[in-house]
């Protein structure tokens, strides 16, 4: 069977085995689940077959062993360029990346050779062009996957300035409050919560990067009142819009043991989304339940357009930008620009918890649930 037919056919147990050499050997495809590990694969296996079908000279031959097939398209949707896209917000790295090529090229080949009952001249052509639609595929996704590493890191650079501009307004509208003698206590309290909230923000890179790395989040976890926890954080947030409704609702058992700054993280970071992308004319509304003996749960509500369904597994992920591909999240949408919302979900592992969300118009709710004690990694 010609090879460019095999792939055709054949393309379930390969991807079987691709899914499987990611799931065994890439530290970055441990929480994929299997949907998430064939990704794009399907769509470069047929765009290969494709290619092995159509025919070639010399110098598209030679173009192509450099990566520069004169018939390749520059095209965002090439299933190599979104594959490497894809794996990138992942978490992967560069090398999890290619390895993945390494590993298709040898399951097609052994797949192929186990099925084949005789060999034929045709053969050798068959895995020379084989070999060459590969090495294309993997040189488009190594040119896409830096160029979204170089823009990720611009980005959050950006995000980071854009950031730091919070607790910035906050003591300066604060130190104007000071220069009019009055309210002096409260306000250097919030200045100086706002001075620990930015170096907090700059902790964060240190943070995300380390997570790139392998790194585990860690807490410290002291005993605290949830609800006036919760409530001096608000006071924080309409220090710097003033004008904006947040309604605090408690209920149940607010005793706990958390890490005051990583919770003081994740409750800005919902809440700041919430004003963000809610209706300014309409309340966000906090919520607090402590009747279960075990758990906390906090809810932020806001009435605003519903983040669209196909981008709800996404606005957890680090650096979430706005993408002309549908499987983008688009920040106006929903989706949080920057590291917030990751920092929640970090947050919420960390302490054992989770945080989900759930959207449809009129509405967006995100809850977090976290043990009432929680255990220092």
């Amino acid at each position: 069977m010609r090879l460019s037919h095999f792939i055709s056919t054949h393309l379930d147990p390969i991807l079987v085995d691709w899914v499987a050499f990611a799931r065994d050997h890439v530290s970055a495809a441990e929480h994929l689940d299997e949907d998430a590990l064939r990704d794009h694969g399907k769509l470069i296996l047929q765009r290969i077959a494709s290619d092995m079908h159509r025919p070639q000279d010399e110098v598209e031959r030679q173009a192509k062993s450099e990566g520069q097939s004169l018939q390749a398209s520059s095209s965002r949707h090439m299933p190599s360029r979104s594959h490497a896209r894809q794996r990138e917000r992942q978490g992967f790295d560069v090398e999890q990346m290619v390895s993945e090529y390494r590993a298709l090229r040898a399951t097609v080949l052994r797949l192929w050779s186990a099925a084949s009952e005789d060999v034929h001249v045709e053969d050798l052509e068959d895995v020379i062009r084989f070999n060459e639609a590969v090495d294309q595929a993997v040189a488009e996704s190594l040119t896409t996957f830096m160029y979204e590493v170089d823009k990720t890191r611009d980005l959050f650079l950006g995000v980071l300035g854009h950031d730091l501009r919070g607790p910035l307004s906050t003591i300066s509208n604060c130190a104007a409050v000071l220069s009019a003698d009055t309210a002096k206590a409260t306000m250097v309290g919030i200045i100086g919560r706002s001075v620990s909230q930015m170096k907090a923000l700059l902790d964060n890179l240190l943070e995300y990067t380390s997570d790139r790395f392998g790194a585990t989040l860690t807490i410290s976890p002291v005993p605290l009142q949830m609800d006036v926890f919760v409530r001096d954080t608000l006071d924080e947030i309409r220090a710097i819009h003033p004008a904006r409704v947040l309604e605090l609702h408690a209920q149940g058992n607010m005793r706990g043991e958390w890490d005051a700054r990583r919770l003081h993280q994740a409750v800005s970071n919902l809440v700041f989304n919430a004003l963000k992308y809610g209706h300014t004319d309409q309340p966000i509304r906090i919520g607090l339940d402590g009747s279960e003996p075990d758990t906390m749960v906090l809810t932020v509500h806001n009435q605003g357009r519903a983040i669209p369904a196909h981008l709800l597994n996404h606005v957890f992920e680090p650096l979430v930008r706005a993408d002309a591909e549908p499987d983008s999240p688009d920040p106006s949408a929903g989706a949080n620009l920057g590291l917030g919302l990751y920092v929640v979900r970090q947050t919420a592992t960390a302490h054992g918890g989770t945080v989900t969300v759930t959207s449809e118009d009129p509405s967006t709710c995100f809850e977090l649930r976290l043990p009432r004690v929680s255990c220092a990694l």
